[in-house]
């Protein structure tokens, strides 16, 4: 019997199931939507990107369904300055609405990454997730999850119904010997300690892997095994990747598929949050990678 998503995560918990419903609903018309909003708008996020027409829509997109699902009260997003109250209820979002912006020009991987918080006000730390997963709007649309120390994924239109999500693989977990890496960042600016690991990494034989994209560079770890980062460097030691939005929600997936995300110094769903525009230094992939990673600092 084919699962869907809402019938998977209602297991769970229903109010998780009918928001990730939500969420999954709104796949078929961004789908739509994605060779017309392709055009960069004159402005430009907090972190100084320039946004894409794509940017602003989709944002506007997740927080109307949040607000319509009545099960968000507070919503913070890469694209704003702060977080928006919703009104009262149950969850706070911390939403990437595109990850990966900078792949749309060439139609390379980008998707969505979501955390999900139970009750816990903005901004929050990591280890209070209550559940996250991210989107990724490929030659498949896909869906993965992770809720109660375990993560799922989905695709559209595999039970033959077109717009609907259906369980693919349960309960993933990093395989035992990762097989790929992938930095981000400029080489000649790494921060010693990553040029080092880098090197390692190289002397092994695993297969250099980056797409400019998050979502779809974890993804492939998440499948095949091995250590992602954007990394501290020398002229930006917070490093790239904001701690809300991506960091925390892709270290939550990867510890309950068996692995781990350190900043280099900690465990990044034990960093005290400071702001919703926080960054930090990402560095997620097999338990194994990533403890032999942090004993370089």
């Amino acid at each position: 019997m084919d699962v869907t998503l809402a019938e998977h995560a209602a297991a769970v918990d229903r109010d998780l199931s009918t928001l990730l419903a939500r969420f999954a609903g709104l796949v078929t018309r961004i789908r739509k939507e994605l060779p017309i909003r392709r055009d960069p708008t004159p402005n430009r996020n907090v972190y100084g990107e320039q946004q894409l027409e794509l940017d602003l829509w989709m944002n506007d997109l997740f927080i109307y369904a949040s607000r319509e699902s009545r099960l968000v009260s507070q919503v913070a997003s890469e694209e704003m300055k702060e977080a928006r109250e919703l009104g009262r209820a149950r969850f706070s979002l911390v939403l990437d609405p595109l990850d990966g912006s900078s792949n749309v020009k060439s139609n390379n991987i980008f998707g969505t990454i979501f955390g999900i918080f139970d009750g816990a006000r903005l901004p929050a730390r990591g280890s209070e997730l209550f559940a996250a997963g991210y989107l990724i709007y490929g030659p498949a649309t896909t869906l993965v999850y992770a809720a109660d120390g375990k993560v799922h994924e989905f695709v559209q239109g595999a039970g033959g119904r077109p717009e609907e999500f259906f369980l693919i693989h349960e309960d993933i977990q990093l395989p035992p010997k990762g097989k790929l890496y992938g930095v981000g960042g400029h080489r000649e600016q790494w921060i010693p300690q990553v040029k080092a690991f880098v090197a390692e990494l190289e002397r092994d034989l695993m297969n250099l892997r980056y797409g400019g994209s998050f979502v779809g560079d974890f993804n492939q770890i998440l499948h095949y095994g091995g250590f992602f980062a954007y990394p501290a460097q020398v002229d930006k030691p917070a490093g790239k990747y904001r701690l809300h939005f991506e960091a925390n929600p892709i270290a939550f997936i990867a510890e309950a598929a068996g692995g781990a995300g350190t900043t280099g110094t900690e465990r990044i769903l034990d960093v005290p949050p400071t702001g919703i525009d926080q960054t930090v230094p990402t560095y997620v992939g097999n338990r194994d990678l990533v403890e032999r990673f942090r004993a370089k600092f």
